[in-house]
């Protein structure tokens, strides 16, 4: 699963370009964006950054984004970031209690939660055998593939599931089409931009089933960097309010083209022992209400 870009904000408040003629304290903020995969136009984390930034920027401020291509594996960009001299940066991951004690989380989900909802993505010729499952304890019986220091991988693991590791998902979806594993568990919301890969590989999502725990991905910053986090929650926070985020929300792709997956699909429940006791599972506002009460019961448990 790709969970990051990282965002160097370098404030240059002193160069020409920020000076504006009617205030001579203005300041301007290049935003920076690095990721591991290349970006699209309608990139979910960036455009919903982008109203973020919006709702939050003072008067007489001005943000902008830069991109770049920089290409950094998960984990690197999380210990540059917990480093002492990594202020004005931001990336976006799920969280787990161990990379909350690394970085600053600002605890609002940017997919409400769906973030937890996973489908299982299984060789087509494999159909039949998928089709067959009637439990947890069936699945324990199957291999799933997951990526090296993904949080997932520990939820599988603690809940009976055997897992296989690989780095990245392109080097995943090559590994289950060479049956290295059985099935490749994939985010809901981010099934809807892996389907090149479904049919390149001749691959499919599972019926019947897929799998549901609480799980929040959460835009992080460097733990001493309390301006940063205020600036980010505070616009949060606002496009809530006005309902900027759920409107954002339900018509961004990601979403609308990824939810339409569960119909006719159940949820294996199962437990989160990495989610920190601090994430705000009861505040309503934050989460996707799903019509299924056996599907909102996995981001309450």
């Amino acid at each position: 699963m790709f969970w990051g870009a990282y965002c160097a904000v370098a404030q240059v408040a002193d160069a020409p370009e920020a000076q504006l003629a009617s205030s001579a304290t203005a300041r301007h903020y290049v935003i920076n964006v690095e990721a591991v995969t290349p970006e699209r136009e309608d990139d979910y984390y960036v455009n919903l950054l982008r109203l973020i930034l919006a709702a939050s920027t003072a008067p007489g401020e001005n943000v902008e984004l830069r991109f770049s291509d920089r290409q950094f594996t998960q984990w690197r960009w999380l210990i540059e970031l917990s480093q002492t001299d990594s202020r004005n940066k931001l990336l976006w991951t799920a969280t787990s209690t161990h990379r909350e004690t690394l970085l600053r989380p600002i605890r609002i989900p940017l997919f409400k939660g769906l973030i937890g909802i996973r489908l299982l993505v299984i060789r087509r010729d494999d159909e039949a055998r998928f089709r067959q499952l009637t439990s947890l304890q069936d699945l324990q019986a199957l291999v799933a593939g997951q990526g090296a220091k993904w949080p997932d991988s520990l939820v599988l693991k603690a809940n009976g599931l055997q897992v296989t590791e690989g780095v990245g998902k392109e080097q995943l979806y090559k590994m289950l089409a060479a049956k290295r594993f059985d099935y490749f568990p994939r985010g809901v919301t981010e099934i809807a931009n892996e389907t090149a890969f479904l049919q390149q590989y001749d691959l499919m999502v599972a019926p019947k089933w897929y799998l549901s725990y609480p799980a929040a991905m959460y835009f992080f910053v460097n733990r001493e960097d309390e301006e940063l986090a205020a600036r980010i929650e505070t616009g949060f926070e606002k496009i809530i309010d006005i309902g900027e985020f759920e409107q954002f929300f339900s018509s961004h792709p990601r979403v609308k083209n990824g939810l339409p997956y569960l119909d006719g699909r159940q949820p294996f429940l199962l437990n989160n022992p990495s989610l920190p006791k601090s994430t705000p599972i009861d505040n309503p506002r934050y989460w996707y209400s799903f019509s299924s009460a056996s599907s909102s019961a996995a981001l309450a448990n």
